[in-house]
């Protein structure tokens, strides 16, 4: 379990989130929906111990002490958005074994690049992919490290709509797996169609929506007590899911 708990995030003065808990459980896709400059990446960010504000409260990953480091993030993975984390002048391929090597992970690069449909651009450089190629290439990455917990910034942005049905049915097989996802966003389209619940970034809080809880919308802000959820089961995949979270955006944020 990836446990967040009494979390404080401020940066240049300003508090991003204030004293926010949760949990995110291997098998569960979390969704984390706001309008941009509520703190998004800058949560995912600090879950992935990669310092961009300044962090108070506490970030457990699994039962593992907070000495030892490596362990801890080597079952985490940040993807950042917009092709942030990619080299230019490397291949598709050297992308891919060069995680591999890193994350010491037991997948095959050609079957993941063939699940992945990049299978026909490993001997393509980054500087002459589109955007949406290297949005794919991200998550691809993301996958190819074998991570238990996936911090995803805005997986699906500059995705068409064949990688976009793409990706939710990875996710959603890494998730049965025992994967747990986060995926930030602010369009609701595809997060609430994926996530077994969703977190609603607002006023330095957060707000749960859990369809599998007995009363929805929670506040956890300022609160220590922490969601649960049953790992690979989906919950958000009927239209009645994706109204009430639509409702909840409408009321929190127009």
């Amino acid at each position: 379990m990836l446990s967040v708990t009494n979390l404080t995030l401020s940066y240049g003065g300003r508090v991003l989130l204030q004293n926010v808990s949760f949990d995110l459980e291997p098998g569960c896709i979390m969704g984390l929906v706001a309008p941009n400059g509520y703190g998004k990446t800058t949560l995912l960010k600090a879950m992935a111990n990669i310092k961009a504000a300044r962090v108070t409260g506490a970030i457990a990953v699994d039962d593992l002490p907070a000495n030892q480091v490596a362990r801890r993030r080597a079952r985490v993975f940040y993807a950042p958005g917009e092709g942030t984390l990619l080299y230019p002048g490397m291949t598709v391929g050297d992308h891919l074994a060069m995680t591999r090597k890193l994350w010491r992970s037991q997948r095959s690069i050609d079957d993941v690049a063939r699940a992945c449909k990049v299978d026909g651009f490993l001997s393509k450089r980054v500087r002459a992919c589109s955007q949406g190629m290297r949005q794919q290439l991200t998550l691809v990455i993301a996958y190819m490290t074998g991570a238990r917990y996936l911090l995803l910034d805005e997986p699906m942005n500059a995705l068409d709509p064949t990688n976009v049905q793409l990706n939710s049915a990875i996710m959603r097989s890494l998730a049965q797996r025992g994967t747990g996802i986060i995926m930030s966003s602010h369009i609701l389209d595809n997060v609430d169609q994926l996530s077994d619940k969703i977190l609603f970034a607002k006023d330095k809080g957060l707000v749960l929506f859990d369809p599998s809880a007995p009363a929805v919308p929670a506040s956890i802000a300022a609160s220590p007590a922490h969601a649960t959820s049953r790992a690979g089961a989906h919950f958000a995949s009927g239209p009645a899911f994706a109204s009430k979270a639509i409702d909840i955006y409408n009321e929190l944020y127009l």
